[in-house]
């Protein structure tokens, strides 16, 4: 399966740790932050990595190229990182959805066990992390039936809820719906917006299959606040790679 990784924005947040390297090279464990999801993707054979690149983008390509265990790789680089968002990056990868694919946050973390259920899922999904109360939850998911209805950063509580972090698989008739959410907004000039706003729409109009996951089985590195957090995970999957 291919895995595409949308790693171009600047990371303002993770300064001073972004003004001289893009936020996938945060160093966790002494070691790149992308470089971990590299040898977690090798470990799962995965069929190729699309990293979208802009803020520093030699310098990531660079890093990516001298990785030990990268999968095989290509590069895809979004000109206009500074001005827009993930929407527009992921756009860009649509020429690589001609076979099912992962989408995994370039400033995300997973274990290896999350990562294989993922990959191994018999359809397509989003990784949703239920373990969080509400108030602890960033970008609200809302369940129904096992099934994402709805999410936002600003929904309110619901019986069943979670937090969606940046890991989805994709094939299909889901992939081309998901595209033509994307075309949507461009279309609208929405260039500005995370890639979510066009999954939300599937989610209210469809729904989305939920795979359930637990705070320990990820990391976001979106400030340096996070750092200790993905470092945990990456001591303790550490086991997995033995």
């Amino acid at each position: 399966m291919r895995v595409i990784i949308p790693a171009a924005g600047v990371g303002s947040r993770l300064r001073p740790y972004t003004e001289e390297a893009p936020k996938a090279l945060v160093p966790i464990a002494g070691t790149p932050l992308i470089w971990h999801t590299m040898r977690r993707l090798a470990k799962a054979k995965v069929s190729e990595v699309v990293v979208v690149c802009g803020y520093m983008s030699e310098l990531l390509r660079a890093s990516l190229v001298a990785c030990p265990d990268a999968p095989p790789l290509r590069f895809v680089e979004n000109p206009d990182f500074a001005s827009t968002n993930s929407i527009v990056s992921l756009a860009l990868t649509r020429p690589f959805w001609d076979e099912p694919f992962c989408v995994i946050d370039g400033d995300v973390l997973v274990s290896c066990d999350l990562l294989r259920r993922m990959l191994d899922s018999p359809r397509d999904v989003l990784a949703v992390d239920t373990s969080k109360s509400y108030a602890d939850i960033d970008m609200k998911v809302r369940i129904q039936d096992g099934r994402a209805v709805d999410f936002g950063k600003d929904l309110e509580p619901s019986a069943r809820q979670g937090e969606f972090f940046g890991v989805s698989r994709w094939s299909g008739a889901n992939a081309a719906r998901f595209s033509s959410a994307i075309d949507e907004m461009l279309a609208e000039g929405r260039v500005g917006d995370w890639y979510e706003f066009a999954m939300r729409k599937l989610a209210i109009e469809r729904g989305l299959d939920v795979l359930d996951a637990t705070s320990s089985e990820w990391a976001e590195v979106d400030s340096a606040e996070d750092i200790p957090a993905a470092t945990t995970l990456v001591e303790r999957d550490e086991v997995s790679f033995r």
